[in-house]
């Protein structure tokens, strides 16, 4: 298996242990002093990153295309990301933009954006829903 089908496994892992409600099994691919930011909020350390993942809505993270760069045992990678609430529906398009180091044998999330697409580009907040 290559970096990149490593890293791909790692950024489809992510989601989907998201999704099964795996938290423990999400902070895994973390590194211990990994960073977390996101809603214009920068956490680090996986106990930071559990209280956000645990108190975060649920919901369905549909990843789409994926830039993935490859430098030794680091890496970068951006994914597009469709976040939609289990429970109103509501869809929010965003973008993950990782840096991924290489510990254990196994490529691991050291600091994690989510930015959200806006109709005023990216934004560290979703858009606000006018009625």
């Amino acid at each position: 298996m290559t970096d990149y089908e490593r890293i791909r496994d790692l950024l489809a892992g992510y989601a989907l242990l998201l999704d099964a409600d795996d938290i423990d099994g999400c902070l895994e691919l973390f590194t211990d002093d990994a960073e977390f930011a996101v809603f214009g909020r920068v956490l680090g350390g996986r106990e930071k990153i559990r209280r956000m993942l645990t108190g975060a809505p649920r919901g369905v993270h549909l990843t789409g295309a994926q830039l993935i760069e490859v430098r030794d045992h680091t890496a970068t990678a951006r994914t597009q990301l469709l976040f939609v609430d289990a429970g109103t529906h509501e869809m929010r398009p965003a973008l993950y933009d990782d840096e991924l180091v290489v510990t254990d044998g196994a490529w691991r999330f050291r600091r994690r954006q989510c930015r959200f697409i806006t109709t005023e580009g990216l934004r560290d907040t979703p858009q606000e829903r006018v009625l």
